[in-house]
Order: structure tokens, then sequence, then C-alpha cells
């Protein structure tokens, strides 16, 4: 695609230039420059041999000029009769008198030796003369008259021509004059040829066909550079379109042209033409400059001075509306002088720093500065030249177009080029980013060590497997192994060391799926096949097709088994545990993502199987949806009260009463209806709830024992610690200050631990409870018999109860070995000064056994389960109070319970 878009670009580059071919070739193009260029310069001069001289009978005799005495004005009448007594001065060169507006008489001779008549044309070659008087005369008395100048309508002059042409016809008579009157306000120039018709009209033919090819010229370049403006919106092609058209319409003008064939009735819009083409010329010559020597990048000085004179010549140009034709003449040409000089400095200077464009510049403005110069110097009189009155500012204007237009497509050329350069180095640049970007991509599809796919290119390939067409109808595995171990091998043998072993289990077991036959490829290409994919540090993954029914576990256990054999690497024989799980499609999911949860779940589940291998059931799954559902709906049920205690009575059996109950939490969710502790608890755990949820329970077990002391019944109340609470070094201290904000006092609480919670963190754990036992607050150790402890460290925790677990108290009738324990714990117990709870007393034969072997306390279902505290108060309230030295109260409890099972 990149390839079609640059040959479109090329062909719209040679749409735009395909007529100037000659200009693609460096060479190609100076030699057709340089080629054309002569030939101009053949033609211009050979226009100066073009006039045909006059015949030998009949010449331009002596010419004279007269000025009238104090400027005043003289008639043909008074020139004829004054004759002795005017002051002529004779001229010898061609008459050119530069700017003044006082009218000036010629006297020419004629003299036709001849013995006929003949007839010969009188040429004012300068055609812009405002006021023109000629008079032939013949001994003495005017023949004919004739009055013109370009301040008048064309028709007014005697032959239709774009200069002063006057028909004489010569008689034979000796002594005869043309008088001529020429008063103009612009330059003063008069220069006089005497024609034969025919010559004239053949010289007129030559002069018009070379004029023609001049003008041709210029426009045919005009509308070349105008093309090339359109073809690539550079604006000093458009800039040199307005300097050609601009000196086109201006020679044309200063040469009697459009005045004669275009506008031969508008004489001041000729005036106009005149007084406003030369300053319009030089603006878009300093535009030009401009742009095409990029000043605002080369030098910012001359910019502002280009941009300066453009401004000053748009100026001139608007003057020459309002301003008197001598002034507007003189303003612009001495503007132009001063501009032109100014702008080839510019020029110069660059191209003496080095700059190509500005060598083809000052060459072309050197050309044009030329013709210019050489004009302005005729119209001022410093030179007097018929040949570059008529043809400097055209050659000086064809040639410099000529050298512009090189300079232009040498620019053009260059350009073309460094575009061409460009677009090759932005494809280059394309692909190797594409190389690049195809490395990366590779790169991120694979594991920097094993060079195995990663996990990122598995679920591609899952994926597209399983949006296949009749894969929902197929068992597929994924099966994932974690290497175990593995961080010995790391601390051993070094990173990079065990890098490359990695490598080698990679490549081991990457090549036995690859000879299964129901293995899926994750990765085919020209180079490699890989049905292996390594996922994180030291977990790998590949997919299995499954018959129906098929268990995937003894094709994962034997291709671990052929995994594990050890590698000989560095001089050592190393081995590697491996695990494996799997999850099934569609069985357990057919989404991609699921299957890979599932098996990392699995994972879990395989590192407590003693084969090492699990596949995945959502039985076994504690990472479902309820669970996150639960974690957030747990915070909201603590901060909106949604929790709720009931309470477990404990019976001291020495005295028959009621002197503590247990607080237990119970959770009902509105739509998962009752959730048990041992669901929630852990939740709370690993949700960082549980500072939230003690504070709660310990608050409500608070106000639960001050609404029963209300009631006239002393009780503790024992709460549960989570071993995180024990790890928490502010817990006695928060505990101490929710007693004090509930306005409790400390021989209300009993905080109950486990063996194992007490143990966790021993030296932290001391200064907690001993901070807890000096402020007052009973100590217990819950569920003991199930931990593991020392009981040297148990002797040295302030602690003043011990409750045997209930797995030992249900079953001690029927095991004689449980029975043991019990009586061993309550023994031991008591002779570390400790008291014993016994829960999970279910019958009374168990509660009599325990009083016979002095358990302090009981709990259990036979005698109330837990409750919620209006309940367990009302139990409280049916009871008779207790009466010291009777056994009465424990005969009514033990009635009360059982008509309360029943």
């Amino acid at each position: 695609m990149r390839k079609r878009c640059w040959r479109a670009q090329t062909r719209g580059m040679k749409r735009g230039f395909s007529f100037t071919s000659f200009l693609r070739s460096r060479q190609g193009g100076r030699r057709s420059a340089f080629l054309v260029a002569a030939a101009a310069i053949i033609l211009t001069l050979s226009l100066q041999g073009a006039e045909l001289p006059a015949e030998p009978d009949v010449s331009i005799g002596l010419v004279q000029q007269l000025k009238a005495p104090g400027g005043g004005v003289l008639e043909v009448e008074q020139i004829i009769g004054q004759q002795p007594h005017l002051a002529w001065q004779t001229i010898v060169a061609d008459i050119n008198l530069g700017y003044l507006a006082q009218p000036v008489w010629y006297r020419i001779g004629l003299d036709n030796p001849s013995a006929k008549a003949v007839d010969r044309y009188l040429e004012i070659s300068y055609p812009l003369l405002d006021h023109i008087e000629v008079h032939h005369v013949a001994d003495g008395r005017i023949i004919e008259s004739f009055l013109t100048g370009d301040r008048v309508s064309h028709d007014s002059r005697p032959l239709d021509y774009r200069t002063f042409v006057f028909p004489l016809t010569l008689d034979t008579v000796a002594d005869q004059h043309v008088y001529l009157r020429v008063q103009t306000s612009g330059s003063h120039q008069v220069p006089l040829k005497l024609w034969q018709p025919e010559a004239f009209h053949q010289h007129d033919r030559r002069d018009m066909t070379m004029r023609g090819m001049f003008y041709g010229m210029l426009l045919i370049m005009a509308v070349f550079n105008l093309i090339l403006w359109r073809a690539f919106r550079d604006r000093s092609f458009l800039y040199f379109v307005g300097v050609q058209v601009v000196l086109l319409v201006s020679m044309a003008t200063l040469h009697g042209v459009t005045f004669q064939y275009l506008i031969p009735a508008a004489p001041r819009l000729h005036e106009l033409i005149i007084l406003t083409g030369v300053p319009l010329s030089v603006m878009f010559f300093s535009l030009f400059c401009l742009e095409f020597l990029e000043l605002p990048r080369n030098s910012l000085i001359s910019a502002w001075l280009t941009r300066s004179c453009a401004a000053i010549c748009a100026l001139a140009a608007v003057g020459g509306l309002v301003l008197p034709y001598a002034l507007s003449t003189r303003i612009s040409v001495n503007m132009t002088a001063v501009v032109c000089l100014l702008i080839l400095t510019v020029g110069v200077v660059l191209a003496i720093r080095g700059n190509r464009q500005a060598r083809h510049f000052v060459a072309g403005w050197f050309v044009l500065l030329l013709g210019v110069v050489g004009h302005i110097l005729t119209l001022n009189g410093v030179v007097n030249s018929a040949f570059l009155m008529s043809y400097a500012m055209e050659s000086g204007a064809v040639l410099a177009s000529l050298v512009f237009s090189f300079a232009l497509g040498d620019r053009f050329h260059r350009e073309h080029r460094a575009r061409i350069d460009e677009q090759q180095a932005r494809i280059q640049a394309m692909d190797e980013r594409e190389r690049v970007e195809r490395r990366l991509l590779d790169q991120a599809r694979r594991h920097a060590v094993t060079l195995l796919p990663n996990r990122s290119a598995l679920e591609q390939r899952l994926n597209q497997v399983l949006s296949e067409p009749g894969q929902r109808r197929e068992r597929l595995g994924l099966i994932a192994f974690k290497l175990r171990g593995f961080d010995d091998i790391n601390k051993t043998l070094g990173h990079e060391n065990a890098d490359g072993l990695l490598s080698q289990v990679a490549s081991r077991l990457d090549q036995l799926v690859l000879a299964l036959d129901d293995h899926l490829p994750i990765e085919i290409s020209e180079r490699q096949r890989h049905a292996v994919a390594h996922l994180d540090g030291y977990t790998f993954a590949f997919l299995l097709r499954l018959r129906p029914g098929q268990d995937p576990t003894p094709a994962m256990s034997d291709l671990a088994d052929y995994a594990r054999k050890p590698f000989e690497y560095m001089g050592l024989r190393l081995g590697v545990d491996i695990t494996g799980s799997c999850a099934v499609c569609p069985d357990d999911s057919a989404d991609a993502s699921t299957l890979l949860r599932h098996a990392f779940v699995a994972l879990d589940q395989a590192a407590r199987d003693v084969r090492g291998m699990a596949v995945y059931s959502d039985q076994a799954n504690p990472y479902n949806p309820r669970r996150l559902t639960l974690m957030t709906d747990l915070r909201r049920a603590i901060e909106d009260n949604e929790l709720s205690l009931h309470f477990q009575p404990q019976l001291k059996l020495d005295s028959g009463r009621v002197d503590s109950v247990e607080a237990l939490l119970r959770w009902s969710h509105p739509e998962h209806g009752m959730v048990p502790p041992d669901e929630f608890i852990p939740l709370a755990e690993r949700a960082g709830l549980m500072r939230p949820l003690t504070e709660w329970v310990l608050r409500h077990a608070l106000t639960f024992a001050q609404q029963a002391e209300s009631a006239g019944h002393q009780l503790k109340v024992a709460v549960n610690v989570s071993p995180l609470s024990l790890r928490d070094p502010d817990f006695a201290s928060r505990v101490l200050d929710l007693i004090e904000r509930c306005r409790a006092t400390p021989d209300m609480l009993i905080l109950e631990m486990t063996e194992s919670a007490a143990m966790s963190d021993p030296e932290l754990t001391m200064r907690q409870l001993a901070r807890l036992h000096e402020a007052g607050i009973k100590l217990s150790i819950d569920d003991f018999g199930t931990g593991h402890s020392s009981l040297a460290w148990l002797s040295a925790l302030p602690v003043q109860e011990i409750k045997i677990d209930r797995s030992f108290v249900q079953t001690m009738l029927d095991h004689a070995h449980n029975d043991t324990i019990v009586r061993t714990t309550i023994d031991m117990c008591h002779a570390l000064g400790f008291e014993v709870v016994a829960e999970g007393v279910e019958n009374a034969e168990i509660l009599e056994r325990l009083k016979n072997l002095g358990a302090d306390r009981i709990q259990g279902y036979h005698l109330l389960k837990a409750e919620p505290a209006e309940i367990l108060l009302t139990w409280l309230d049916t009871l008779t109070r207790p009466d010291p030295g009777k056994r009465g109260q424990l005969i009514e409890l033990e009635g009360y319970a059982k008509r309360q099972r029943h």
C-alpha cells in the first residue's frame, strides 16, 4: 500500500512538470537554457542592423533646434517670418534632452537632388511625446502640417503606427525644411529617421516580428511559471509570473504597441499603464526575490528591506494614478534604480555566502538590470542610442526571464530530487520502523528468557481456537505446569545461570508436548513451531484436545514425569519438581481468560495434592464471584449495622449459675441468607476489615453486658480475637479506649484467642496480653488441644482460662483416649492455676462426667444454643435466682434446656 502511495505521489509530481522535462536533467536544462539565451542574444543584436537605410539621393540634412526666448511660445509663422533673426543651434547627435517641459522647435533640412519628386516617411521612433507639430515648408511656404501626440487619440496620427510617422512628398525645390515642434512632460527624445516607404514597411514587418517573438517568449514563460505555481503552490513562481506579465504590458505600452492595437481611443489609460507598470514590475520582483532567495530564513534584515521596497513600489504605483505625469515618472524611474541596486546587492551578498539560488538570481538580475539601466540612461539623456531605446527592455527582460526560468527549473529539480530523496528516506524509515515494530511485537509475544510464546500469545491462540466453528462441541484442556523449588536453584547458581537451566526445562517441555498427537500448536511460523507458552516466572501452559469423558490427569502426570528427569548442567545433576493443573473447555468455561484463571486456581489445589496434579472444579474454587460480592457487602454491613451478635451461656458447675456468655457473630445477608462465620471472617481478614469488625463486636458485646447488668444479671461476655488483631500493635490501646468510650468496666470482657494466634508473634502477643491483663480483662485460650503450643510458653501467658475444644468433649464418652485427654487437661490446667471451660456439651451424661472430672464451666446445646440478646435475657429471667448450697438451680436449667430443644 505504501508503494502505491509513493507511485501516486511520483505521478503527481510528473503531472505537475511533464512539459518541462528539459529541466529534470541538470545538464540538459543548462544546455537548453544557454542555447535559447544565445539565440535570443543573436536575434537581439541582429536588430541593430535590421534598419534599411534611406536612399542616398534623399537624406536628412542639417538638424537645428530652437528654444523660445524666456520660455514663451513661437508659432510656425513667426519661425518662418523671423528666420534670419532666430538663434538656431545645430544638433550633431540623437535628440535627447531628458526631462524638459519647455516646447522646442526643430528645423530639419531635406535635400532632394533627384529630378523628380519622391515620397518619404519621417519617423520619430520614440512614441511617448505629448504634443507634436510637423510643418513641411518649401521656399518659405507651408505645404502641409500635422498635429498629434500620445495625449490625443491614436486616430490623429497620419499613419496607423505605434510611433509617430509622417508621410512627406519632396519636390525638386532646393530649399525644403520640416519644422517640428515638440513638447512633453516626460522624457524629451526625438529620434528621427527618414524612410523609403518600402523600406519602412519591410522594417516594420521585421520589427514587429521580433517584438512579437520577445512578447511571445515572455508570455509563454509566464504561462509556464503559472502552471508551475498551480502544480506546486510555490509563491516564487506566482510572483515571477507577475514580473513577466507586468514587464510584457509595460514594454508593449512604452513602445506604443498597446496604444496602437488595444486602446487607441484611450490615451489616459495608456498614460496610467505607463505610470504604474514600472513600479508594479519592481514590486513583484521584490516579492519574487523575497521568496526565491528564502530571505526570511537566510537573512531577516534583507527580508525586511525587500518587504519595504515592495511596499514603496506599491505606493509609487498608487501615486501614478494621482500624481502629475512628470513627477510620477521621475519617482518611478529613480525608485526603480535604487530598488534594483538594493535587490542586486542582497543577491550578491547571499551568493558570496555560497547560496546556489542567489548565484542564479544575480545572473538573471544582472541581465535584466543591464536592460533596465540602459533604458533609464536613454530616458535621462545620459546615453543616446536608438538601439537601447528600442530593445533594451525587451532584451533584458527576455534574457532575464530565461535565466530565472532556468534558475526556477534548477530549483525545482533540486527540490524534486530532495522530495524524492526525502520520500525514499521516509519509506526506508517506515520499513525500518515496521521491522522494529515486528521485532517488538515478536518480543511482546515472547518470553525474554525462554523465547517461548508468552501469556498474550497463548490468549490470542486460545481465543482463535475457541472461535472456530464446532469448537464448543469438543473438549479442550488448558494445562498449566509450575516448577517448584526453582527459587533454591536461583539462589544457588545465580539468576543468569538459573535462566540457562530454565531455558533447557522449557525446551524439553516444548518438545515433549509437540510429540503428543493431541496437542494444539500455539505458534506456527516458517522458522519455528511451539506448543508451550511461558506464562510467568516458573509457570508454563499448553493445549490438548480431550476425548469425551477423558480425565487429563494421567497424561499430565506422564508428561510431568518425563519433564522431571534430571538435567546435567554446569557439572551438576539437577532436577525440578512440577505441579500441574487443568481447566477444561467447555466444562469449566468457554472463555479464554476464565480458563486461564481456573487453571491458576487449580494450581493452588495441585500444590496441596499428594500427586501434584489437579483438575479445576467449582466446588474447590475459593475465588468465586460470591466471595468478591461478600467482601464488598461485608464492609457495608459493618457500616450499616447489618450484623448481629448471638450469645451462648456458660454455666458455672460449682454454683449452678450462669456468670458468663460467649458472643458469636452472625450475618444475615439480604440475598445469600445466613452467611457462616467461617466464610466471612477469612474474607474480612483478606479485605482488611478485621479492625472495624472487631471494634463492632466489642462495642456491641459491651453494650449487651451493660444491658444485662441493668436487668440484674452480672455477666462477663467472651469475644474471640483474630490472630490479625493480636499482631496489631495498637490492639490493646484500642480495646481499652473502646471500654472507656462505652462507659463499661474491663471485668465485663473476656478475650478468647487460639493457641496458634497466641504463638504467631510471641513477643508482641506477650506485651498486648500483659497490658490487657493489668487493666482487668480476663484472657482465655480457646480450642485448646487443636493447635501447636509450648506448655512453658503457655504457662508464661497472663491468661486465666482454658477452653477445651469441642472435638474432645463431644466424643469423650465414646472414646477412652479423648476422655483421658479431657481429664489430663483439666488436672494440668488446675495445677497451673487456670480455670477450665468445656464446650460442646450435648447431653446430661457428658455434663455429669465433666462435673466428676472437676471442670469449672460448661457450654453447649445441652444448656442452650446461641440466641439473640432478647431471648437470652428472657431465659435468664425465668430462672430461679441462685441459692448457694442448693442444686435446684442446675436442675431447673437442665429442664429448661430440654423444653427448649423439644
